[in-house]
């Protein structure tokens, strides 16, 4: 039996995706699935029927609610640093992020080039699947000449193409439009990083594979074969779908997940609210409690007899004046589970909940704060999925006018249209194309 050995870094919304396409090939009954990841995850892994092996490919890590996973005192300043910066706008927190890449995402290749080897040597996989962002996992795989995937989590634009700068949104929503002067400065910077990555991997070529030729850019270096992205095929991106072959998945999620009795219980005993909205800010920004009150106040104000559930993290003291039968809050909500029963869903523009949305055809509204936020809110906007407000800078008429449009259905076509896209797709059809090649 073949195996394939999937990395995943310590990043929830990574893992998540990478062990729902890890049990889609285990269904197979045609492949060894072993997963190397963080320890946090183990459990997760043997429950779905997969080996485990540890491999950490950064201290940096977020294993459910960022606020509350162990952090070391550097990965705590830069989380810090990171939410301060979402309280400025859209290119203050890209100006941050782009200055911690360097120690988020590219720790110490030799370790982990060591480390690789030692896998191939205890599990001997014919192929890996590698998530995108594990940048010296794929600097070792290439330096090694081992086969490897790669799996994209994001939006596609996480491998940049024409003239697309990692880090860079290629696009905004309408609504948050950085002046000229802002991108340039922010593409600057950007450009440095991108610089200063691909020297980061030409010297380890040099001493570890010399007779490889140098990286043109190491934000662009992935697999010769194929590139899987969690995302809609909306036909405007990464047309050239040969060497490597791309494959579009839609969603990477489980889609039918049992609620459990304490949640059935909720929304049987509200059934007759509406509507039902969901707020999930993810697991990094539902740090943003300022954001989530503002919300809260207005959809209270807007729908009387709404039933509004929210995902607050770590933060449930600060919530004490929405305690109600009609506001329920929790650190951490079944997302997939509650999805098919709302009528509507308020959220950050992770592709992870977009894209969960888009599959139980939903409309949404999208807060963005950072990262790929802004193009998946753009794209979502500009394919009549969904609406985008600026988090720090949104009032009552201008969200009550957006919320009302889209429950009205004016935007019920192509929800429609794109949802029965990713019904189509998902991980069966991600794992099913990984068999095609082996």
């Amino acid at each position: 039996m073949k195996t394939i050995l999937i990395i995943s870094p310590p990043f929830y919304s990574h893992f998540s995706p990478l062990l729902t396409i890890a049990k889609a090939l285990q269904r197979t009954g045609r492949f060894r699935v072993v997963i190397a990841t963080a320890p946090s995850f183990q459990n997760q892994v043997h429950s779905a029927g997969c080996e485990f092996d540890r491999l950490e490919v950064t201290s940096n890590a977020n294993t459910g609610i960022a606020e509350k996973t162990r952090q070391a005192n550097q990965e705590k300043r830069r989380l810090n640093q990171f939410l301060r910066a979402t309280y400025q706008g859209a290119i203050p927190t890209l100006w941050m992020q782009a200055k911690h890449r360097l120690l988020d995402m590219l720790p110490d290749p030799p370790p982990i080039y060591t480390r690789i080897q030692e896998l191939q040597q205890l599990w001997q996989p014919s192929i890996y699947l590698v998530d995108q962002l594990n940048y010296a996992v794929t600097l070792s795989l290439y330096a090694l000449g081992y086969p490897f995937l790669t799996f994209c989590p994001g939006h596609p634009t996480y491998i940049p193409e024409g003239d697309q700068i990692f880090g860079v949104p290629y696009a905004f929503p309408t609504s948050i439009q950085p002046s000229d002067s802002e991108l340039h400065k922010l593409k600057n910077l950007a450009s440095q990083t991108e610089r200063e990555f691909t020297a980061v991997f030409n010297r380890f070529l040099e001493q570890s594979a010399p007779h490889l030729p140098p990286v043109e850019n190491a934000f662009r270096l992935s697999s010769s074969r194929a590139i899987l992205f969690n995302y809609p095929d909306f036909g405007h991106l990464h047309l050239q779908r040969e060497n490597p072959t791309k494959w579009f998945g839609g969603h990477c999620f489980s889609p039918n997940p049992p609620l459990d009795p304490e949640w059935q219980e909720i929304i049987h005993a509200n059934k007759m609210r509406f509507p039902k909205i969901l707020l999930s800010f993810g697991t990094f920004l539902s740090a943003r409690s300022d954001v989530i009150q503002k919300v809260l106040m207005y959809v209270k104000e807007f729908f009387p007899n709404g039933l509004f559930i929210a995902a607050v993290g770590g933060r449930l003291k600060e919530y004490r004046q929405f305690q109600n039968n009609q506001i329920i809050l929790s650190e951490f909500l079944p997302q997939t589970a509650l999805l098919p029963y709302m009528d509507f869903v308020v959220h950050h523009g992770g592709n992870n909940t977009f894209t969960e949305t888009l599959y139980h055809a939903k409309p949404m509204l999208i807060f963005p704060f950072s990262s790929d936020q802004f193009s998946i809110a753009h794209d979502a906007e500009s394919f009549g999925i969904a609406k985008a407000l600026d988090p720090n800078n949104f009032e009552l008429e201008e969200f009550e006018g957006k919320i009302e449009s889209l429950l009205s259905g004016e935007n019920a076509f192509s929800i429609e249209k794109w949802s029965k896209f990713s019904r189509e797709r998902g991980a069966s059809f991600l794992a099913n194309s990984i068999l095609s090649l082996l």
